[in-house]
């Protein structure tokens, strides 16, 4: 399947960050990973999805260190910028 990217405001809380993951993925795409690019000279957070024929498992975004979710498995972990402070941030599903 091919990927793509998106963005998400680095200034978004983590709640807003997960919904907009979870906004993408119920466009059968599952998310991949995330960097920090620049874009029209602000730094952001650039997310890379996965077109996928099922719709996967919800997303779960949690600040480092977190506890796992119970019945979930860690998909990536990483720094995302977060209410415009660089953050550690594990996902899960």
């Amino acid at each position: 399947m091919s990927q793509y990217y998106a963005t998400v405001d680095g200034r978004q809380n983590l709640a807003a960050i997960q919904s907009a993951i979870a906004g993408e993925e119920a466009l059968a795409a599952r998310f991949i990973k995330s960097q920090l690019t620049v874009v029209d000279g602000k730094i952001t957070n650039l997310l890379t999805f996965e077109e996928v024929d099922a719709l996967p498992a919800g997303i779960h975004v949690l600040l480092h260190p977190s506890s796992k979710p119970a019945g979930t498995s860690p998909v990536w972990s990483g720094v995302m910028l977060v209410q415009g402070s660089n953050a550690v941030v594990d996902c899960y599903r």
